[in-house]
């Protein structure tokens, strides 16, 4: 990764799950790095200490704070010399979500960004992180760039109407945006508060704790899982694409894998010594709960050479040890 060396690089989102990730990985390269989060700035600053102390290159690193659905916040940050915008700060889907707080974080402030940008005369590049949600009920079981985006979920809608800006500013006015599509993430990360964040790394805690897991009826649905390393490699790499890729289109990131949730979890339970799987069927689970689909990575895999490189069985392996580890 020598073409970031020397290289300005805002990541938002950078305590969260992914972004604490991505956080540690740019700690092993010699550029500047502004990190930038909602929470306290201590927490941070105490993520970031632990990756620069296992490194032995000299990373700038400076961390702000802020509510990026202000356009104060982006006023306050922005500037001519940053070349990178790594965007993923975002609201969790929920179910019970407050709808107008999911809009203003994962739709709003994209918009304020962009607008940001264009005021100061800015154009760095910028990578957002979208997801495969967007796709809803798909109609098909491996989805990529040329299926239909159907949200089933005002979240969803939001993130779609992001990649919308994105894309009108990028054909307006020429700016250099490029957005991925994420499946469901897991495995371990350095901050272990956000690791109970995602489905799997939630689901083997609880196996481990509680020695069993347990199935509801979106069992036999399809998803697609992929390992924290092959998601902070894809950023990595959308970063450093050029031209005609960063024209505001969007990439799949997936596994093309199908594998059912009552596979998944079967995985999980060998791995942690063969616990028992309950089936819960009272449970009525929406819409978005049910969609069944994986990505097929091929386009992006095309344009920056990336594929998956864990698969999902040693994936839970290596979880389930770190779960092991640091919680038990």
């Amino acid at each position: 990764m020598k073409n970031y060396i020397g290289k300005k690089i805002l990541i938002t989102g950078g305590g969260g799950y992914i972004g604490s990730a991505l956080v540690g990985k740019f700690c092993g390269i010699d550029c500047k790095l502004v990190v930038m989060h909602k929470v306290n700035k201590g927490l941070i600053e105490k993520n970031v200490e632990e990756y620069l102390h296992s490194s032995l290159n000299d990373t700038l690193v400076e961390i702000v704070c802020g509510d990026i659905s202000q356009k104060k916040t982006w006023e306050n940050i922005i500037s001519p010399d940053i070349d990178i915008i790594f965007h993923l700060a975002a609201v969790e889907y929920s179910p019970d979500g407050n709808i107008m707080q999911d809009f203003n974080i994962n739709a709003i402030s994209v918009l304020r960004m962009l607008e940001t940008c264009v005021e100061k005369s800015c154009n760095p590049k910028i990578v957002f992180s979208s997801s495969t949600n967007i796709f809803g009920d798909a109609g098909e079981l491996i989805v990529d760039e040329n299926t239909e985006s159907r949200p089933l979920a005002e979240w969803s809608a939001h993130k779609l109407l992001a990649e919308n800006y994105l894309k009108i500013f990028s054909d307006r006015l020429g700016m250099k945006t490029v957005t991925l599509r994420l499946p469901n993430v897991y495995g371990p990360v350095l901050r272990k508060d956000v690791m109970n964040r995602m489905v799997i790394n939630k689901v083997i805690q609880y196996g481990i704790k509680n020695r069993r897991l347990i199935l509801f009826n979106n069992r036999n649905c399809y998803r697609d899982f992929l390992y924290i390393e092959d998601i902070v490699d894809a950023f990595m790499r959308a970063g450093l694409m050029s031209g005609c890729d960063c024209d505001g289109r969007y990439f799949v990131i997936g596994s093309k894998r199908l594998t059912t949730i009552a596979e998944v979890w079967t995985i999980i339970s060998d791995e942690i010594g063969k616990i028992p799987i309950l089936i819960n069927d009272n449970d009525k689970l929406s819409p978005m709960e049910m969609r069944s689909f994986t990505g097929n990575y091929h386009k992006f895999n095309s344009a920056a050479g990336w594929k998956p490189e864990v698969d999902l069985e040693t994936g839970i392996r290596r979880t389930v040890e770190e779960v092991k580890k640091t919680f038990l």
